[in-house]
């Protein structure tokens, strides 16, 4: 489950450093957050997706849930929905892009605080739920919110 979590950052950090190599410094943040949001957010997203629809017993093994869940199927989809429009910030900019980050906030932050509750409620600490993926739908939303700020302040 690592490598899926891993693999996007580490894109991102290569393909924006190769990005600085090619094209200069001139609009770093930009081509930072570029990155974040087609592979650090898109490609994120669509592996969540996919492993929602396609594996849906074992991630609910991973989180904490039971199986058989209706609700997997519907989570696959909106992690769809979000992974898309990060890759499609590849086509479109400006206002679609503090959009994306927008959309993006709303449900990773949504699914944090559900995660929260479900440790209080029901002592649910799996690595699903309180581990790496937790942490990554707290701070990944702040870390566009600071990039998607700094593009439009510059």
């Amino acid at each position: 489950m690592k490598y899926g979590l891993y693999v996007p950052l580490a894109c991102v950090v290569a393909f924006f450093l190769w990005g600085l190599h090619t094209d200069g410094t001139k609009d770093w943040i930009n081509q930072l957050l570029a990155n974040a949001l087609v592979i650090g957010l898109g490609g994120q997203l669509v592996g969540f997706a996919v492993g929602h629809i396609f594996k849906a017993d074992v991630i609910a093994e991973q989180i904490g849930w039971k199986k058989g869940s209706p609700f997997q199927f519907e989570v696959g989809i909106a992690n769809l929905a979000i992974g898309v429009l990060g890759i499609m910030c590849t086509w479109f900019s400006g206002a679609f892009w503090l959009a994306t980050v927008v959309a993006a906030t709303i449900w990773l932050w949504g699914c944090v605080a559900g995660h929260v509750r479900d440790m209080i409620q029901n002592r649910n600490f799996s690595p699903g739920s309180a581990g790496f993926v937790f942490y990554w739908g707290l701070l990944y939303p702040l870390a566009l919110i600071v990039l998607i700020s700094a593009s439009r302040a510059g």
